[in-house]
């Protein structure tokens, strides 16, 4: 058997095929993700809040259900339902349908043409996959890039403004399902529009005189621009102690810098330029960019680099603060939260689309649609990448808390709480995995709130003692204590129930202790 024809049709309906089937398998192998349960319990709570407490706490080591916070936005859907995966899904099908029109290609009469080759590529990106199983927005994010993409090339849209609008309208969306307040988005899209509106009023000036080039039809100087304006600002935002989150790079720059570094490992080498088997092409396609004149090519060049720039960042940031938070040990919270770099694969369509205008205006650089002499390395990083989409829909999310939620469901009684001892790494995240099992709607009243093993809480159980921004846990009537937890349990209480968490989550005991009944007179 020889190898593969890359340039057959048929390998890449195949591989079309077998990226759809893994997604089908993460599907039923996988549970739903922890940022989904904590959409879900949001969504499922009367005002939108998460009624055990914020995921980011006050305390680094407790929870306080009065300090809450409103997640938008509001999904509903029960936690037996596969609501989120199956609605991921057929979106993305949608999605993976648009991009075939983005390629290079087109027939005589002008109209767009249809190629695997595209939707082969993101069926087969394990990002996606992993997504699909635990029900994340990734897919849907590159889904509403792509018909924002699709619209400019199967109507052949040439309007500046028009396509400014499209990407402004489905950039916005984006960060509305990230949860990003209207507010920030409304200045988004002024700024966006602003900014688009000086730059064609700048382009035009030039076009007035032949004899100087537009610096905004260089797509390759905008990108570099773009994407230098984009990380200086956050950072001096950040130095500033600007923008919440982002002041963890003030606050801790020794870790940020760090971090900085194994972001841009992350996000750009591993989750993009590997994960997307863009690496064969990247060089290939940034010598022939330089030599285009085009403000629609520079637009998309500068919105892809502006995103990757706040990505890159904001992954940096996201784990120096998440780090100092949790208490978690440097680089070991790089490992914990290295999915984190499938945010960039909100990119990898209009990367595709840059690639294709590219390789229009040059027909002889080695692209997707036409390898060339890059044949053999195309195939060799879809063979490097298969083996991890393949991890990605085997490994799916397993939970131990669904058991325990069991148990506490058959015997707790409304309006009773118990604590969660958990080490502070995703403790929160893991808490409401619980309550999606146990009081979803909140019919029952049921309160869960989370220590770390080394919190003192056994001093708030048996002395009543109060502490700030921690929940009252003076009254609760059950200990959920994590596998591979060490800690002591006051007197006066017994073990209700032990189980064997699935090995993927270490395979290890999980205890629910209960207070011991009074002996009858």
């Amino acid at each position: 058997m020889g190898m593969p024809d890359i340039d057959d049709d048929r390998f890449w309906w195949s591989l079309l095929i077998i990226g759809c089937l893994l997604s089908l398998i993460a599907i039923v192998s996988s549970d739903i993700g922890l940022d989904t349960h904590i959409r879900m319990n949001a969504a499922n709570s009367e005002d939108g809040s998460l009624q055990w407490g914020h995921t980011r706490t006050v305390d680094p080591l407790a929870s306080d259900p009065d300090y809450s916070k409103v997640i938008e936005p509001q999904l509903v859907a029960q936690s037996d339902s596969q609501f989120f995966t199956i609605s991921t899904t057929v979106i993305f099908a949608v999605g993976l349908a648009i991009s075939g029109f983005v390629n290079p290609f087109e027939k005589e009469d002008g109209k767009s043409v249809w190629s695997p080759r595209l939707p082969a590529i993101l069926s087969i990106y394990p990002v996606f996959i992993y997504a699909i199983g635990r029900g994340y927005f990734e897919p849907i994010f590159a889904t509403i890039m792509a018909l924002s993409i699709g619209v400019i090339g199967i109507l052949k849209v040439s309007k500046r403004s028009t396509q400014a609008i499209l990407l402004l309208v489905s950039l916005s969306l984006v960060l509305y399902l990230k949860g990003i307040e209207m507010d920030t988005i409304f200045w988004f899209i002024i700024i966006g529009g602003v900014a688009n509106n000086v730059g064609q009023f700048i382009d035009d000036k030039f076009s007035l005189d032949e004899s100087k080039d537009s610096p905004l039809q260089q797509p390759f100087l905008m990108a570099v621009a773009t994407f230098c304006s984009v990380a200086i600002l956050l950072l001096v935002a950040g130095m500033a102690g600007m923008g919440g989150t982002l002041s963890a790079i003030r606050d801790y720059p020794l870790h940020f810098l760090f971090a900085l570094f194994g972001s841009f490992l992350d996000v750009v080498i591993i989750f993009g330029l590997f994960g997307m088997v863009m690496w064969p092409f990247i060089i290939p396609m940034l010598n022939n960019l330089k030599q285009i004149r085009s403000y629609n090519v520079s637009l998309l060049a500068s919105a892809c680099a502006g995103l990757l720039a706040a990505i890159w960042i904001y992954v940096a940031v996201l784990w120096t603060y998440e780090a100092e938070l949790w208490g978690a040990e440097w680089p070991d919270i790089m490992w914990i939260m290295g999915n984190n770099g499938r945010y960039i694969s909100l990119l990898i369509i209009p990367l595709f689309a840059l690639m294709a205008y590219t390789a229009k205006q040059f027909p002889e650089m080695p692209s997707l649609w036409s390898p060339k002499e890059k044949s053999k390395t195309l195939l060799l990083a879809i063979i490097l990448v298969l083996p991890l989409t393949l991890l990605a829909s085997l490994h799916g999310q397993t939970m131990w808390t669904d058991e325990a939620a069991e148990v506490l469901s058959d015997s707790m009684e409304d309006d009773q709480q118990f604590i969660f001892i958990h080490e502070p790494t995703l403790a929160m995240h893991w808490l409401y995995t619980i309550r999606s099992d146990l009081d979803l709607d909140g019919q029952r009243n049921i309160t869960g709130h989370w220590r770390a093993p080394d919190s003192g809480w056994q001093d708030e159980v048996v002395n009543a003692t109060q502490y700030p921004n921690r929940g009252d846990i003076s009254s609760i009537q059950f200990i959920v204590v994590s596998p591979e937890i060490e800690t002591t349990i006051p007197e006066g209480w017994e073990i209700l129930q032990q189980g064997k968490a699935p090995l993927l989550n270490g395979g290890n005991l999980w205890t629910i202790w209960v207070k011991e009944l009074p002996l009858p007179n």
